[in-house]
């Protein structure tokens, strides 16, 4: 369990402890306390701040859609972030960002993978802005938008590397089980980004008291990079359903090929195969078994008879 805590004064960004922290409060003109994990003196601290029990539920709930709530006193917002581990793009994490803005104090709780909060808290105290909370908000939802990009990027990649492939001469054999891959990771993506642009939207409506109208436009730039985000992400959905499109045609098309060419053979051989079976019947009385050139007579009939048919099936067009 780890706790950071930045308390706000004019132009400074003092780093705290948790008991500093919550003493400054009402105090300092802002106390961003950030949690990672969970731990008794963390519910504690929501308690005293009279956050409602259904958010710190919430707070410490994972696997759940973004979504904002006004309680009166405090707003509530959950977001979520897009990382793409070392396995690739096919394996996405996806990471919880929980942000509770009160008066004169913020506090945000998520798990280890986040590292937007420890790079806000850094160029805060690098810079010395005395910001508020709204701003505090802005600036990690901003960076959460941010981060998703490089993912958004990679899908791109390997859906673009799918594209290729799927025309090629000899389709891979695990190209469904790709496209399928990609196709999940896809829509789980897609699914954090639509919903998060939903709230995202709200806060740059300006339906909320507790940001100020003077950071709106803030909010509607965040609003619109996740609202871009979004509609990458229905893109490369399609382009995914057209390369797996692609793929099953060119497997039926190379079956046809295939069996195009196991047809005209056996077609030619046919033939070749009644006249074997006829000369090979065991009957003494028989024509031509007692002729001196039967054998080659037979053989070029065999000859003969391939050879024409594979012309007309040149002519036909059935061998291009």
């Amino acid at each position: 369990m780890t706790i950071h805590a930045l308390i706000f004064d004019q132009s400074r960004a003092l780093s705290a402890g948790l008991p500093e922290a919550r003493a400054a409060i009402g105090k300092a003109r802002l106390v961003w306390i950030d949690a990672e994990g969970r731990s008794p003196e963390v519910e504690e601290l929501l308690r005293a701040l009279q956050i409602h029990p259904l958010t710190i539920e919430d707070i410490f709930e994972t696997g759940t859609t973004p979504k904002v709530e006004d309680f009166g006193h405090y707003l509530y917002i959950r977001a979520h972030g897009v990382a793409v581990p070392p396995e690739g793009p096919y394996h996405l994490r996806k990471e919880e960002l929980d942000i509770v803005i009160g008066s004169g104090w913020v506090f945000t709780h998520h798990g280890a993978g986040t590292s937007a909060c420890a790079e806000v808290r850094e160029e805060l105290q690098r810079l010395g802005r005395a910001v508020d909370g709204p701003r505090v908000a802005h600036l990690l939802l901003d960076r959460l938008v941010d981060d998703a990009i490089p993912a958004m990027d990679a899908i791109d990649d390997a859906a673009e590397e799918l594209e290729k492939a799927s025309v090629e001469v000899m389709p891979r054999r695990n190209m469904v089980a790709q496209v399928l891959a990609l196709r999940g990771a896809l829509h789980r993506f897609r699914r954090t980004a639509v919903h998060q642009r939903e709230v995202l939207l709200r806060l740059a409506r300006g339906e909320f008291a507790a940001i100020p109208k003077e950071q709106l436009p803030f909010f509607r730039d965040v609003y619109d990079h996740a609202s871009r985000l979004a509609d990458l992400a229905d893109e490369a959905r399609d382009l995914l359903g057209g390369v797996l499109e692609a793929h099953l045609s060119m497997v039926s098309n190379r079956l046809n090929e295939v069996t195009k060419v196991l047809t005209m053979t056996a077609t030619v051989f046919l033939p070749i195969s009644f006249i074997a079976s006829v000369y090979g019947m065991n009957f003494e009385y028989m024509p031509e078994l007692n002729w001196r050139w039967g054998y080659p007579a037979v053989l070029a009939a065999m000859a003969l008879t391939a050879g024409g048919l594979l012309l007309w099936f040149r002519r036909r067009g059935w061998m291009d």
